[in-house]
Formats: C-alpha cells, structure tokens, sequence
C-alpha cells in the first residue's frame, strides 16, 4: 500500500452560489450550501476510514487529502466521488499524484477535460 495525494475541488460551486445570489434565491443558497458542506465532511470521513486518510485541508469546495492506497482503490475513489454527487447535487472533480503538487495537476486536467472525473497524473513522455 503506497501513499498518494488526493485534491478534490467542486465543479462550478462558485457559480451556483453567485446564480443564487444573483436571483435573490437566499433559500435555495441555504440549502445547495447546507448539503454542500455535509457532503464535503461526509467525504472528508469516507476517506479518513476507508483510505486512512490525513486530511490536510477541507474547506469550501476544495480538499487535499494523503490516502493509504492501491491501485485497485482508484475504483473506490470513483464510488465516493459519485456518492458526493447524489448528496450534494454537485459534481466534484479529483485529481491523484505521488506529491501535492502533482494532485493538483491531475485536478487542472480533470478541470479541463470537462470536470466531473478523476484524473492520476502522469508524465508527459514527448514533452
């Protein structure tokens, strides 16, 4: 079992709040952010009991986490990540890489390749 770093970042939170706002919806702000952030601590627990997690920050839409994990696993993230998405009514993006810095990486290209996804970084072999 090797240890990798999980960043997580909501898709679109910010512009779902600012669209409530916006429209004067304070209600349903209340309430998308109510199950935003029980989602995110429901997430935040999974992840410390079924990965050994260390959570090294969880807040807003955003999370970094170091997992105890295997290859097999990667599946299981996938699990939880849709589990968020039925709580919250939101999508999250992951990304996955040996240190922080390549997490977060993998979390821009999952961003970029239409968010709602995992991504496990990797080296670019032709530059």
């Amino acid at each position: 079992m090797k240890s990798l770093f999980l960043a997580a970042d909501g898709d679109d939170v910010g512009r779902k709040i600012e669209f409530f706002v916006v429209t004067n919806q304070m209600e349903m702000l209340s309430e998308f952010f109510c199950n935003f952030q029980s989602a995110m601590f429901w997430l935040s627990e999974k992840l410390e009991d079924e990965f050994d997690a260390k959570i090294i920050f969880n807040g807003g839409d955003n999370l970094l986490a170091d997992l105890k994990i295997d290859g097999k696993q990667i599946e299981e993230l996938e699990n939880l990540r849709v589990e968020f998405s039925r709580r919250s009514k939101a999508t999250l993006s992951f990304g996955v890489g040996i240190n922080p810095r390549q997490a977060y990486f993998a979390l821009k290209l999952a961003k970029a390749s239409g968010k709602d996804r995992i991504e496990i970084f990797q080296e670019c072999i032709n530059g």
